[in-house]
């Protein structure tokens, strides 16, 4: 709202703006350009702003139009900037350079009226200095640089310079307390910028030592915190006095391999001085020149007020007259070019090193012979004084032949050589093995060398003798004889060898440092009787010396032979026959004997008749025998002729043996005639027959008395039969023949079979030959066992042991047969028998099955007392009646209220829409009933459960109440209630327990309830037992167990569980507590470290993940933008309705079916409520389809009601509709996947009405609940239907 206060508020700032505009007319600067300083290399911005309206801007440099164009390409670095509609023509530079700086103006053309503009700006370039050096030598700022200076100078100059600066810089001299000195300075132009030099003079004196000087920088660059200085330290210098050695004196004599240390110290001077050690060298020219100087130690001590350099080293001989010198230098000294120095020379013993024997290696052996002369020459090495040699054997000095003669030597040393010869005054034998020694000392130090040799000298030995055997010594043939040769004394050992007769043999030789020693060994034969043997052995070139003996043998014929000895071979019982045992030499004569070995190792002595003949000077000897008369017990016995000399009183013997074989048939040895063998084990048997003449054949006999062959189950080899697998059948008598050319012998042999039992038949009871109550039953087992005790038979009944109590239990056994006798069957005798035995083989059982008959029991179970379907919304019920019986039951059912038996004698009846062929529609019932077998978990089978279901078709208010169920058979009947209501919450769960507890995690079981009429699902809650908060967990479908996890250990927890249908839910169950255990188990797997990343891998990790998530984000977002735009295009193309709630219904009406085994396919089914929630899209195309009818059905004009959810058709005659039945059968085959039906704009509830479209029903209902679970049963019941699938139904929501 405008107030009178607001428009007078508005005139007054309209004229306080006019009061303040500038009086100036016409066009004029606001902002004029002015001087500037600036950095080399910075950014400058010379103003300038101009009142608009103006004329055309332009600027100058140093008089150069530059142009109108703001860019100023020309130059690159420079450009106008601002807003030229406000007047800104600011000059800006990018990078100052040198040569930008000059005279910079802003002009003005003229404007209108008014003149031109020129504002000149002065742009000076500032260059900061660069460096500060003191001297012309390189600084650093940070550090202090000394400067020296000699304490006798008259005056001492000190430069500063500064380079790089503009404009000049200037430089102030400032001691450590910030007092200024005075300085005469200089500047000079490079190029574009200035140098500054700055001289300070100083009058050298001790007080200016380690004072502090600092050149300052001044310049308009530099700011305080910028500043540009160095400084330098005065250091007075002085000369040190002359450099005092100590360590050694002179004529001193100094030992070789001592350590020595030599001490050179320079005192005063300043700065204190460096303090080095040479070695002073003679020049290696022949013809002289300068000494040459070799740096032995520079590593000096610096004290407080002088300087130590201790060299310290080992003496060597080298040393020997050398001299060292100890030079020192300071500063001042070097300024002045000059040094200061001290020197000595040293005296030193030494040596000698060694000394040598002539052609002589060190501990050398030299080797003389024995009776010859040998000479020795030895040196020594150089040694200061003159060394003392001498000769030593074994450390008796020997006095050489001619005097020592003197050399010189290295190192201003003596050297000395001495001569001896051997074997001139004594026997070289004397000295073997003896050291000769040249022996050098040193007088002065007492230092002793040696060199020495090994004297070996060569001489004869001093006899051979013979050892173990004597001359003419008596050896029997055969004997190993064994002879010693000992060859005593020489150098080296000899050589010896032994013969016999003229024949060399090989000996065992072995030799010591006294003696060689050869032995023999060789076996004495009767040739060797009075052969010679000789021994003999020589050392070096001595004469050979020998020794000898011989050697007499005595030996047994070589021979000794039964004269038609192959009689022996085939003689007949009562036989004797006669035979002559002959030898051949021996020496002295032989002894005969012959006797016989029974076979029972007992010698029979025979009589005999001897006969000697001697020949060639040995002797041959001969007897004749007679055997007695010969029987079987000859066969095997061996006949021996035996010849026996005496050599020295030991009486040796050789003999010749014969077997005796006697004609006999075959006779068996001794064996064991029976064996006991386990089953399925190997057996291996072996007899032996002997007879003669051989061979002995074999025969074997099976106990079925068939002869036995190697094949797969035998193995027969003459006298061993091998079975490889024992059976039962191998069980008896074997029997075996042996036979040769005189007779045939027969033996017999018993195999017992030991196998464990084996139930071979079993007779009981199954549900075919089921047992009356009361009856008494025979439960027999035959078995096979060997040993088989009946007695150990043991019965149970599902595995629990038999108590037998001799009134109902009762056990008997006739022959291989067990029985269990059972009086008076009940019930809960039925189940599984089992008959079981065992021996020592082994154990075998078996299953006798015994069924009972029973009458009907009717389940109680609380979900079999109740049912619960909807009414008037064309659903069908299902009633179930568990049962359990035998024999099958019959099955009625009645309605309560009227009692009427619900069959199919006097149902009601109805149409029901049931395909059976494709030309026919039958009739069937309101009312089914079904009763299934339900398959049993035990074996045998002893409980027999069925299922009878009733099935009421199209559910009505008056179909609910009470039902009752009537099970009949020959033994009795059951009855019992089943509730029908509408559907109604579920019942609470039962039975909530804890399966399984862990330290975080609790396993949950229940019971499920009544589920209502409709398809539940269960929920739980949780609370710590001290907490009133509640934890929940939804269960999924179907499940009546849940694993709870991730709770606390040790803690108490409550637990409850609920259920819920499409309906409600059911009260929650009575709280359960339970506590989680307080042990962790350990872990099964191994510790594996934990690994560190660095931060730099996390967080390109981290970059990583959120690029793909926002590149997902990305995807998702097109591919929704694809599908909105998709879906709009699918509800607005092809269609002319223009209500928003018209939905495409691809389904079917429903099926039925006759066939009694199963369930009808329209059974409820809950509406989940994922599906509510779901969108529907249609799946086939979005164009309008019509159902296509046959002509009869288009031209009645009848109107008919199609509710797919009921059973019931309101025309009586359905065979009119068979057209439109076929047409509808085309429809199952176009549902292709779970999408139902396609909603334009829009969701609807399961609950809602859809009007179905059609040429002939326009005004059929239906909930779209009842269509979706009739679509599903439909479907399954038409895969096989090849009908066209072109066609659909559309429907309103109404």
């Amino acid at each position: 709202m405008i107030t009178l206060q607001s428009i007078w508020f508005y005139l007054l700032a309209n004229v306080f703006f006019l009061q303040c505009l500038p009086a100036q007319s016409g066009q004029y600067y606001i902002v004029k350009p002015h001087d500037l300083s600036a950095l080399l290399g910075s950014n400058v911005t010379i103003p300038c702003v101009i009142q608009p309206p103006h004329g055309d801007v332009q600027w100058t440099k140093d008089g150069l139009a530059l142009g109108y164009d703001r860019s100023l390409a020309a130059f690159p670095s420079w450009k106008i900037v601002g807003s030229e509609s406000d007047g800104q023509f600011n000059f800006f530079i990018d990078g100052l350079k040198l040569e930008d700086e000059g005279l910079f103006a802003c002009e003005v053309s003229p404007f209108m009226d008014y003149p031109a503009l020129k504002e000149v700006a002065n742009l000076r370039v500032l260059v900061k200095p660069s460096r500060v050096q003191i001297n012309d030598r390189p600084t650093d700022s940070s550090k202090i640089q000394p400067v020296s200076i000699r304490y006798d100078e008259p005056t001492y100059q000190v430069n500063c310079k500064v380079d790089g600066a503009k404009p000049a810089a200037q430089i102030k001299w400032l001691n450590e307390s910030g007092h200024e000195f005075y300085g005469t300075s200089r500047t000079y132009q490079q190029g574009r910028l200035y140098s500054t030099i700055s001289t300070l003079h100083l009058q050298p004196s001790l007080t200016l030592h380690k004072k502090k000087f600092t050149c300052d920088v001044r310049h308009e660059t530099l700011t305080n915190g910028d500043k540009l200085r160095t400084a330098f330290e005065v250091e007075v210098t002085a000369p040190p006095s002359s450099p005092v050695i100590s360590g050694y004196t002179s004529g001193q004599r100094l030992l070789n391999g001592t350590q020595l240390q030599l001490s050179c110290v320079a005192r005063g001077g300043y700065p204190l001085s460096r303090v080095i050690w040479y070695r002073l060298l003679p020049s290696t020219n022949p013809e002289g020149g300068p000494i040459e100087e070799k740096l032995i130690d520079n590593s000096f001590n610096v004290n407080s007020d002088y300087t130590e350099n201790n060299y310290t080293f080992i003496v060597t001989p080298q040393d020997n007259n050398s001299t060292l010198k100890c030079d020192v230098i300071n500063s001042y000294l070097y300024t002045l070019g000059k040094q200061m120095n001290n020197r000595i020379t040293m005296q030193v013993n030494f040596g000698p090193s060694e000394v040598f024997m002539h052609d002589n290696t060190p501990n050398s052996t030299t080797t003389i012979v024995d009776g010859t002369t040998r000479q020795f020459v030895c040196n020594s090495t150089t040694s200061n004084p003159r060394p003392l040699l001498l000769w030593k054997l074994d450390n008796q000095i020997l006095t050489p032949d001619v005097p020592p003669k003197d050399e010189v030597g290295l190192y201003g040393g003596t050297r000395v050589q001495i001569v001896k010869t051997m074997g001139i005054d004594t026997r070289l034998k004397e000295h073997h093995g003896k050291q000769l020694i040249c022996e050098g000392k040193n007088p002065e130090t007492g230092h002793t060398v040696q060199d020495r040799t090994f004297l070996n000298i060569i001489y004869d030995a001093n006899d051979i003798e013979i050892h173990g055997f004597q001359n003419n010594q008596i050896v029997k043939a055969g004997e190993t004889v064994s002879i010693e040769c000992l060859l005593r004394g020489g150098n080296p050992v000899g050589r010896v060898d032994w013969y016999k007769g003229e024949r060399f043999l090989r000996s065992e030789y072995k030799t010591d440092a006294k003696y060689a020693l050869a032995k023999i060994e060789f076996e004495a034969l009767p040739s060797d009787d009075n052969v010679t043997l000789t021994c003999k052995g020589q050392v070096h070139d001595f004469k050979e010396k020998s020794a000898s003996i011989k050697l007499r043998v005595f030996f047994l014929p070589l021979d000794v032979t039964i004269l038609d000895n192959q009689r022996l071979n085939a003689l007949t019982v009562g036989d004797k026959p006669e035979f002559t045992c002959k030898t051949t030499h021996s020496n002295p004569q032989s002894q005969l004997r012959v006797y016989r070995q029974g076979n029972d190792g007992r010698h029979y002595l025979d009589t005999t008749d001897e006969m000697n003949i001697k020949e060639n000077g040995g002797f041959i000897n001969s007897v004749k025998f007679q055997l007695p008369s010969v029987d079987i017990t000859y066969h095997g016995n061996f006949l021996t002729c035996e010849s026996s000399i005496d050599i020295n009183g030991e009486i040796i013997t050789k003999h010749a043996s014969y077997v005796i074989n006697v004609n006999h048939k075959p006779h068996f040895n001794d064996y064991d005639p029976f064996a006991d063998v386990k089953e399925n084990q190997s057996f291996n048997l072996t007899l032996e027959a002997i007879g003669y003449p051989m061979p002995v054949t074999y025969t074997w006999y099976h106990p079925s008395g068939r002869a036995l062959v190697t094949g797969q189950a035998y193995t027969v080899q003459q006298g061993h039969l091998s079975i490889r697998s024992i059976t039962k059948t191998d069980l008896g008598v074997y029997r075996c023949q042996a036979t040769n050319t005189i007779g045939t012998t027969e033996t017999n042999f018993t195999l017992n079979v030991l196998y464990a039992p084996v139930v071979t038949k079993t007779i009981g009871f199954s549900s075919f030959d089921a047992v009356t109550p009361g009856a008494t039953v025979t439960l027999k087992c035959q078995i096979e066992a060997n040993p088989i005790n009946l007695s150990n038979i043991r019965w149970f009944k599902n595995s629990v042991p038999i108590i037998q109590n001799g009134i109902r239990f009762e056990r008997q056994f006739v022959l291989n047969e067990a029985s269990l006798i059972i009086r008076s069957v009940r019930k809960e005798d039925a189940g599984q028998y089992t008959c079981e035995i065992e021996n020592p083989f082994g154990q075998n059982q078996a299953n006798v099955p015994l069924v009972v008959k029973y009458p009907p029991e009717i389940t109680r179970d609380p979900k079999y007392s109740k049912a619960a379907t909807d009414s008037d919304r064309f659903l069908t019920a299902e009633l179930h009646c568990g049962i359990s019986a035998l024999p099958k039951p019959t099955v009625q059912w009645y309605k309560v209220k009227d009692s009427v038996i619900l069959t199919v004698a006097n149902m009601e009846y109805a149409n029901i829409f049931s395909l059976q062929g494709p030309d026919e529609l039958p009739l069937i019932s309101k009312y089914r009933t079904v009763i299934n077998d339900l398959p049993s978990t035990s074996t045998p089978q002893t409980l027999f459960t069925y299922d009878s279901v009733l099935f009421i078709a199209n559910v009505t208010k008056e179909d609910h109440g009470t039902y009752r169920c009537k099970a009949d058979n020959q033994l009795g009947t059951d009855i019992a209630y089943v509730q029908l209501t509408g559907l109604t919450r579920p019942d609470t769960p039962t039975d909530l327990q804890a399966r399984n507890v862990t330290h975080n995690s609790i396993l949950l079981q229940w019971q499920p309830g009544f589920d209502g009429g409709a398809p539940q699902q269960f929920q739980i809650r949780y609370r710590l037992q001290a907490n009133d908060r509640y934890h929940y967990e939804d269960i999924p479908p179907r499940a009546t167990a849940v694993a709870v996890k991730n709770l606390e250990i040790g803690t108490t927890y409550l637990f409850a569980v609920r259920s819920n249908n499409s309906y409600h839910l059911s009260p929650w169950t009575d709280e359960f507590s339970i506590t989680t255990s307080r042990d962790v188990p350990q872990s099964i797997y191994p510790f594996i470290p934990q690994t560190r990343f660095s931060l730099t891998v996390i967080l390109v990790v981290c970059a990583l993940g959120i690029l793909l998530l926002l590149f997902n984000i990305i995807l998702i977002a097109i591919f929704v933008k694809r599908r909105r735009k998709k879906s709009d295009n699918d509800s607005t193309t092809g269609t002319n309705e223009t209500e928003a709630n018209t939905v495409e219904i691809f389904q079917p009406p429903p099926i039925f079916t006759d066939d009694n085994s199963g369930y009808p396919f329209n059974t409820y089914q809950r509406y989940d409520e994922e599906d509510v929630k779901r969108p529907f899209v249609t799946h086939a195309t979005t164009g309008t389809k019509t159902l296509r009818l046959s002509p009869q059905n288009q031209n009645s004009g009848e109107k008919r009601i199609l509710q797919p959810q009921s059973p019931l058709w309101r025309n009586n005659e359905p065979d009119d509709d068979v057209s439109y039945v076929d047409s509808i059968r085309q429809l199952q085959h176009s549902i292709i996947d779970d999408s139902y039906a396609a909603v334009k704009k829009g969701r609807f509830s399961p609950y809602d009405n859809l009007r179905i479209n059609s040429p002939h029903h326009s005004n059929d209902i239906i909930t779209y609940r009842s269509f979706k679970e009739n679509r599903q049963n439909n479907n399954n019941n038409n895969n096989n239907n090849n009908s066209d699938h072109s066609d659909y139904l559309r429907g309103q929501l109404v």
